[in-house]
């Protein structure tokens, strides 16, 4: 069976943060985001928080799977080695659906954190498509939610609280990373 653990969340949950902590796990991962980013950069589209998110907004208009277009050869390599990947960045249920048509078996966290926190870890992280004052993380957030992040959020499987530290939020991710593959051994 190929487990896909599909993280969502909102910009600044700890979707990155929940990446390095299963990585140290010994998992497979693929960044949604980091596609599209190289993607931008093949045609020499300048990247930071307003080309990004209409660049993304345009293409899931062209189709709700584009971006997990992208990165479908390297989930399928991921798995040649692996038999459970972590896919960070899923944004709409039309992909989650994907996965399951295309006979991956995703289970998906939602990573919930306060809004003013993760706008004060985004401002700390200084990635060239953040942003620096409250204004435009809220358009962001707008941007985000287009995209049908709030549906994959409601509907998914496991939730997370990350307002407190990395050892709590790693103790309740590594929980159920756990869980999950109980549940795969039982199937």
């Amino acid at each position: 069976m190929k487990l896909v653990i599909a993280i969502t969340g909102m910009p600044g949950s700890g979707k990155s943060t929940a990446v390095d902590v299963l990585k140290s796990e010994g998992l497979r991962f693929v960044r949604m985001g980091d596609a599209v980013r190289k993607e931008m950069t093949e045609k020499g589209i300048e990247i930071n928080n307003v080309s990004l998110r209409k660049y993304v907004l345009k293409i899931r208009k062209i189709s709700r799977y584009y971006v997990l277009n992208l990165v479908k050869k390297e989930i399928d390599d991921a798995f040649r080695t692996s038999d459970l990947v972590i896919l960070d960045g899923v944004r709409n249920v039309g992909e989650i659906e994907r996965l399951k048509k295309d006979g991956y078996h995703p289970v998906s966290i939602a990573i919930m954190t306060d809004k003013q926190i993760r706008f004060e870890r985004i401002k700390k992280r200084h990635n060239s498509s953040d942003v620096t004052e409250f204004s435009e993380f809220e358009w962001r957030e707008t941007q985000e939610l287009k995209y049908g992040i709030a549906e994959v959020i409601a509907t998914s499987d496991y939730y997370i609280l990350n307002n407190y530290g990395i050892e709590e939020f790693s103790d309740k991710l590594k929980s159920i990373l756990n869980t999950v593959r109980k549940q795969v051994k039982n199937l």
